[in-house]
C-alpha cells in the first residue's frame, strides 16, 4: 500500500526554504567518543547489534553510527515501566474492510464519481466546473470511515514539502496491514496531540506535518523488507533507502512488525539554531516495534529525529535524553546512567515535551535563553505552526508573540484569496492546493486569469491540460454573500512534455498516473511476492510505483516493476476478460504479459493486453486501502487513461 509523498514537476522533492543541510553537526563542547556498547538486554529491547561507537572526528561522535548513509543514533530506548516488548500491542481501532473478491464483473465498471473515492475533486481545465468529486462517506462501496480521533491537521495537497511519512514495515508472510492500518493512523494522531498540547503550554501551536490522505488521516505505507533486515536498525534503514525511502524532505515514522526493540531513532546532535541545522532535513528514521505500538513511543523517537535532546541542554543526560522528570524524552540512559530529578511532579507530563520548556521545545522562548540561542525543535520544518501554515520561523530568536484568537466574521467576505500551490505535475494534469480561509464559503479557481470553477475543497486536480505548456493558477475566496475576493498569489507551472510516444528507452522508469484520479499503478503492500496484485493508490513515486517498458516483440511491451523486477501479468488463467485483475509474476515470454500502450490524446495512453480490445482501468473493488485494477470494456472514462511521469532519480 502506498500513499502520497509527491515530487514537483516529476523532479526532485521540494525541501522548503532551507536549501541544504550543514556538512556536520556543531557542538558547544565536542562529545567524548563512546568506547564500547552496553551489555544487551533483549527482553527489554536493548539490542546494540549493528551500532558502531563513532570515533573522534566522526560526525556521529558521542553516539553510534548506523546505516550506509552515515546516520547517527543514540541507541535503543528502554520500554516504559510495565511494557513487555515480546507481547503485541492489540489494535486500537477496527481493522479495514476485507478485500473484494479478485473475480470481478466487467459490466459494472465504476462511474467517475465512484472512481474518485479518496482522491481530490477533478476540474476539467477546458470545460470548467467540477467534473466529479469524491463520494460522500457512507455511500455504497465507500471504504470504512476513519476511526474517531484519527484525523490530523491537513496542509496543502498532503504530500508536497517537508513531511513525516508513516510506514508499516514487515517481513514476507507477515502482513497485518489490514488489521492495524486504522490503529497506525490513530497512534500517529495521538503523537500529534502530544506535540500540540506541549506547544499550548508555551502559548503556541505545533502540529506534525504528516503526509496525509484526502480524508485528513495520516498516510500509512505498507512496506515489505526481509526478515533479516528487520532484526537490526541499520539494516532496516538500508533496506528502506534501497526502496526510495531516503528523501531529504521526509522523516519516516516506522511501525515495525517485530519484537527486537521498544524504540530506536536517528539523531543528529546538532546544536546550532539556524536553518541549516541537520535536524531540519531527512532522511530520518524513528522505529517502534509491536510491543510498544501506541502514540507515546513514536512521539519519543520523532523527538530524536527532530533534534532532541542535545548535550548542551540544561538538563541533558549526555546521551540524547533529559533528566528532569516527568517528560516524554527523559530517563536515565546508557552509558552514563545519570541521576534523575523530579522537577515536574505531575506524572501526566510523561506524555508531554520538555518539562519546564527549557531544554529542547518552546514555541516562543525568551530572548537570550538557551532555546533562543540553541536548537529548538519547535522550529523544526517538519512541524506546522498556527493551524496549518507551513514551517515555523527557524531563526535563532523567534519574536512572534501569540495574539488573541479572533473568530472570523462570516458576514464579511475575505479581502484576498489564499496563495496557490501546484504539485504532482504530469503532461496533462496537476494538483492545485491552498490554505483554508476560515471566513470563506467557497473558492473560485482561475486558470490563466479566467475563472474555471467554483469549489469548496482546498485541493483539486486540474485535468485536460496541454503537454509542455505554461499555466498560471490563482484562487479567490468567496464570502457567504457570494462575492469573491481578489485572487491570492498565483502559482506558475509547466506541464511535462510527452515522451514522443515511445516510452521504451532502457533504464527509464515511469510512474503511471491515472488520468481521472491522479492515483498511480502500485503493487499492493510493496511486496516482491509472485501474485501481488496491482492497485490504484495515491501517487508517491517510491519503487513500488515505478515501471519500465520492455520490448516484447511485434510492437508489444512488458511492464516491469522497478522494485521487484517482475512483470504485470493477467490474473486468473491469463486470459483477457472484462473484470480480470492483474498481478506481478517473473518476466517471461508469455501472451499474458504482453501489452500495447496506445496513445489516447493529450499525452495520455490506454494500456491494453496484446490482441484484446479491453483496457486497464480502476475498478470499484476495494482492496485493503486501494482500488484493484482490472480489464474493462473501453468507455472513454478518464479512469482508463494513464500518463507517464518520469520517476525521480
Amino acid at each position: 500500500m502506498s500513499a502520497g509523498s509527491a515530487t514537483t514537476g516529476g523532479g526532485a522533492p521540494q525541501t522548503g526554504a532551507a536549501s541544504a543541510p550543514s556538512a556536520e553537526p556543531v557542538h558547544k563542547k565536542p562529545p567524548a567518543p563512546l568506547t564500547s556498547t552496553p551489555k544487551a538486554d533483549k527482553r527489554r529491547g536493548l539490542v546494540y547489534e549493528g551500532l558502531k561507537p563513532a570515533p573522534k572526528g566522526d560526525r556521529c561522535v558521542g553516539v553510534y553510527s548506523v546505516s550506509r548513509a552515515g546516520l547517527c543514533t543514540h541507541g535503543p530506548d528502554a520500554p516504559p515501566k510495565g511494557i513487555d516488548i515480546t507481547k503485541d500491542t492489540p489494535p486500537a481501532a477496527k481493522g479495514t474492510a476485507e478485500p473484494a473478491s479478485l473475480t470481478g464483473d466487467g459490466e459494472q465498471a465504476p462511474s467517475a464519481t465512484e472512481a474518485l473515492r479518496g482522491a481530490p475533486a477533478v476540474i476539467d481545465a477546458r470545460k470548467g466546473g467540477v467534473a466529479a468529486s469524491p463520494a460522500a462517506p457512507g455511500s455504497p462501496g465507500t471504504p470504512q470511515a476513519p476511526a474517531s480521533g484519527s484525523k490530523v491537521v491537513c496542509d496543502g495537497d498532503g504530500t508536497t514539502g517537508n513531511r513525516v511519512q508513516v510506514l508499516y514495515v514487515h517481513a514476507p508472510g507477515r502482513d497485518r496491514f489490514g488489521q492495524y492500518a486504522a490503529s497506525f493512523k490513530q497512534w500517529a494522531a495521538e503523537t500529534d496531540v502530544i506535540y500540540n498540547a506541549s506547544a499550548e503550554e508555551t502559548g503556541g501551536e505545533r502540529h506534525v506535518r504528516y503526509v496525509t490522505e484526502a480524508d485528513c488521516t495520516v498516510s500509512v505505507l505498507d512496506v515489505e523488507v526481509s526478515a533479516g533486515d528487520l532484526q537490526e536498525f541499520g539494516a532496516m534503514n538500508n533496506a528502506l533507502a534501497a526502496k526510495g525511502f531516503n528523501r531529504r524532505d521526509r522523516k519516516y515514522m516506522v511501525f515495525a512488525d517485530a519484537q527486537v526493540y521498544c524504540g530506536i531513532g536517528t539523531f543528529n546532535g546538532d546544536e546550532r539554531p539556524g536553518q541549516d541545522n541537520l535536524s531540519n532535513f531527512g532522511p530520518s528514521y524513528g522505529r517502534t516495534d509491536s510491543g510498544c505500538w501506541g502514540g507515546s513511543t513514536p512521539a519519543h523517537e520523532l523527538g530524536h529525529n527532530l533534534g532532541a535532546v542535545n548535550n548542551s541542554a540544561p538538563h541533558t543526560s549526555k546521551a540524547a535524553h533529559c533528566v528532569d522528570e516527568w517528560d516524554i524524552m527523559c530517563y536515565s540512559d546508557a552509558p552514563y546512567y545519570p541521576k534523575m530529578q523530579t522537577i515536574c511532579p505531575d506524572r501526566a507530563n510523561d506524555n508531554r515535551l520538555d518539562c519546564g520548556h527549557d531544554d529542547y521545545f518552546h514555541t516562543n522562548p525568551k530572548p537570550g535563553s538557551y532555546l533562543a540561542t540553541h536548537w529548538n525543535i519547535a522550529n523544526n520544518r517538519f512541524l506546522m505552526a498556527d493551524g496549518g501554515t507551513t514551517n515555523p520561523d527557524p531563526g535563532p530568536t523567534p519574536t512572534r508573540t501569540p495574539g488573541p484568537t479572533r473568530t472570523p466574521d462570516p458576514t464579511r467576505p475575505p479581502v484576498t484569496g489564499p496563495d496557490a500551490q501546484v504539485s504532482q505535475i504530469t503532461p496533462n494534469s496537476a494538483v492545485v492546493s491552498w490554505p483554508k480561509v476560515p471566513s470563506a464559503a467557497g473558492y473560485d479557481l482561475l486558470v490563466d486569469g479566467k475563472k474555471t470553477a467554483d469549489v469548496k475543497d482546498t485541493v483539486v486536480r486540474l485535468t485536460n491540460l496541454t503537454p509542455g505548456t505554461a499555466y498560471k493558477v490563482a484562487v479567490a475566496a468567496r464570502g457567504t454573500d457570494g462575492k469573491a475576493s481578489a485572487p491570492g498569489r498565483a502559482a506558475a507551472f509547466r506541464t511535462l512534455p510527452t515522451d514522443g510516444g515511445s516510452p521504451t528507452r532502457p533504464g527509464t522508469a515511469y510512474v503511471m498516473v491515472n488520468g481521472l484520479t491522479g492515483q498511480a499503478v502500485d503493487l499492493w503492500g510493496g511486496s516482491a511476492a509472485d501474485g501481488t496484485v496491482a492497485i490504484a493508490y495515491q501517487r508517491h513515486g517510491y519503487a513500488n510505483q515505478q515501471w519500465s517498458f520492455e520490448n516484447a516483440g511485434g510492437g508489444a511491451l512488458r511492464v516491469k516493476s522497478a522494485q521487484s523486477g517482475k512483470c504485470l501479468e493477467l490474473g486468473g488463467g491469463g486470459q483477457a476478460a472484462a473484470g480480470q485483475y492483474v498481478a506481478q509474476r517473473p518476466c517471461r515470454d508469455t501472451a499474458a504479459q504482453k501489452w500495447r500502450l496506445n496513445a489516447s490524446g493529450g499525452g495520455a495512453y490506454v494500456l491494453q493486453p496484446e490482441g484484446s480490445s479491453l483496457v486497464l482501468g480502476i475498478s470499484k473493488r476495494w482492496y485493503y486501502g486501494g482500488w484493484l485494477l482490472e480489464l474493462q470494456q473501453k468507455n472513454g472514462q478518464g479512469y482508463q487513461n494513464w500518463t507517464l511521469a518520469k520517476a525521480a532519480s
